[in-house]
């Protein structure tokens, strides 16, 4: 019961920050224009949600153990900080994690402050990512009922095309409200859940939760974007403690399903069609559905279920064991697959 308070106040501390630092960004004056191509919205709209979000984290994740301390005393403390370090410590203050969120947060608030060069940041991004897969953001092991790869080149160079993969499909989903940040946000409860009995409990995961809730009461009613800066910054998140909690490499995939169908089949179509990747165009799943009249809510809550979806096979194949993370993850590739192209094609007809 205590654990329970402790928890809902963390979170309730975090979303009221949250709340406040986003009602302070939307007066800054750095806003998203309408372009008719990809900003379909009627009028400017301010785009640095993802600031609010990292600092009620930062600053609810500070005061956490004293927040324990004053709840429940020595005894709830001691109960979870075995906890406590192992899922704040291991997973959020990695040195190497730590500074890859950090990097990808700051090329996303350089991009949503100064519009960087779409190719320039990616070559960034993609250095970023290498280095924090040489530098320890690598699984033990990607295991298969093929055989287990433990060559730690191949590994690294998997880990980083992982990272650099999932943080821009995280960006590129990021184009309707609530839809990106709140399925990452299910995502990485998700992945705290499967991991829970490898790395402890999340402590970190409230005030996670808790900051990202405040900015969601914004960004439903379309007051307020993510920009680069929240997506990228999440989409770090989730890549690069999915790398280092221990999980199934095959687990982890299988939480990132729905953005990873949409965007990986999306480039697929654009290169068989000659459209250029770097450009900005309608061509997401999401996007056709908000063409088609769909409304933002409604968009959003279908990518929560199919993130919840993903969240509870990712649970279930991860305590069975064996090859069942492998065989699920590739069972419901094959299925997004097939949604995505009898989406696309019955929308083109």
């Amino acid at each position: 019961m205590l654990a329970f308070i402790a928890n809902a106040v963390l979170v309730i501390i975090a979303c009221f920050l949250s709340l406040l630092f986003c009602i302070g960004v939307k007066k800054s004056g750095v806003v998203d224009h309408p372009d008719g191509e990809r900003k379909q919205q009627a009028a400017p709209v301010a785009r640095l949600g993802g600031v609010p979000i990292a600092l009620a984290f930062a600053i609810t994740a500070s005061i956490a153990l004293p927040v324990l301390s004053l709840i429940g005393g020595a005894d709830l403390l001691s109960a979870l900080e075995l906890g406590y370090a192992a899922g704040l410590t291991v997973a959020i203050q990695s040195k190497t994690l730590l500074l890859f969120i950090a990097g990808a947060f700051l090329i996303g608030l350089w991009d949503d402050l100064r519009t960087a060069p779409t190719a320039l940041k990616l070559l960034v991004l993609s250095a970023i990512c290498a280095v924090a897969a040489t530098y320890g953001l690598t699984p033990e092991m990607l295991t298969s009922p093929f055989g287990d790869l433990t060559l730690p080149l191949a590994l690294i160079i998997g880990s980083a095309l992982w990272l650099l993969v999932f943080t821009n499909a995280a960006n590129f989903m990021d184009g309707s409200n609530g839809l990106a940040i709140g399925c990452l946000s299910i995502m990485i409860t998700g992945l705290a859940i499967a991991a829970a009995g490898v790395a402890g409990p999340k402590i970190w995961l409230f005030p996670l939760l808790g900051a990202v809730a405040g900015f969601m009461i914004h960004n439903l009613r379309g007051t307020l974007y993510a920009g680069d800066a929240g997506a990228l910054g999440l989409g770090a998140v989730f890549a690069g403690a999915g790398l280092v909690s221990g999980l199934e490499v095959w687990t982890v995939a299988t939480l990132a399903l729905p953005f990873l169908v949409d965007v990986l089949m999306t480039l697929i179509w654009r290169a068989k069609h000659g459209k250029s990747w770097l450009k900005p165009h309608l061509d997401h799943a999401y996007q056709r559905l908000r063409v088609t009249g769909w409304s933002h809510i409604e968009v959003a809550v279908l990518y929560w279920g199919l993130s919840i979806v993903g969240a509870v096979a990712a649970y279930i194949a991860a305590k069975a064991g064996g090859y069942a993370p492998f065989a699920m993850f590739w069972g419901l590739l094959i299925a997004g697959i097939i949604l995505w192209t009898v989406q696309r094609r019955t929308l083109r007809s």
